[in-house]
């Protein structure tokens, strides 16, 4: 009997823990990067450093990693950021909070969400540029941290003009927008501004399934041992 109750202790306690992954941090070297910048020629996306005439997104060597050196100079309209999960490695259920070290307080961290189903975020031609939206979504946020009860404001897509939490977003309040939608991160900044970014920590929870999966393969296992001392 005490090896049981400490068998389901042990379990309850393992499927706790994997409520909550380790955070993710991304700096200048880290793999899953992308860049981009808004000059007069277009929105542009790149896996490699941006150089435009007044946009600039790259990387920045610091005394303990490599972080990133954004630069939008035109007043009247220039962005440069930093794209994460653009691989559809994230879905918005999976998204704890975003938390950018930054020297800037202008800081933007928008979602990126495939509302258009297709695995990818909008359209983009063969170098780069952005040519719509292909019914994805985006949103628009002012802070260097977003969590579950960060407002955010549908900027493109499904639910645009509207203003939403990041927890309402992910209990469904936009149709077509579910845990389930994919999403990528743009953290950037916008208009005669300029920024150096030490880190940009995510923090994201395993997919349910996946937990519920481990969960029971382990107390397979725990029932298994039982009939085996049995």
């Amino acid at each position: 009997m005490k090896t049981r109750f400490a068998l389901i202790v042990t379990l309850l306690l393992f499927c706790a823990g994997l409520s909550s992954a380790s955070p993710l941090v991304f700096t200048g070297v880290s793999t899953g990067v992308n860049y981009s910048v808004n000059n007069p020629s277009g929105f542009l996306v790149s896996n490699s450093p941006i150089s435009g005439p007044v946009a600039s997104a790259g990387t920045l060597a610091g005394p303990y990693n490599v972080g990133f050196h954004l630069s939008a100079t035109d007043p009247s309209y220039s962005d440069a950021g930093i794209v994460l999960f653009f691989n559809g490695g994230l879905t918005l259920g999976q998204l704890q909070s975003v938390n950018v070290d930054t020297t800037s307080t202008v800081m933007n961290i928008n979602l990126w969400l495939d509302t258009g189903g297709d695995g990818h975020f909008f359209a983009f031609d063969s170098s780069g540029l952005l040519a719509g939206l292909q019914g994805d979504t985006y949103t628009s946020t002012s802070t260097t941290f977003l969590h579950a009860a960060s407002s955010v404001y549908m900027q493109g897509g499904n639910g645009a003009g509207g203003t939403y939490s990041l927890a309402q977003l992910q209990n469904g309040a936009v149709s077509g927008i579910t845990v389930n939608t994919r999403t990528a991160l743009w953290v950037g900044i916008t208009n005669n501004h300029t920024a150096d970014i030490t880190r940009i920590t995510v923090n994201t929870v395993p997919e349910p399934a996946f937990t519920f999966l481990i969960a029971g393969g382990l107390i397979g296992i725990g029932l298994a041992f039982r009939r085996k001392r049995g």
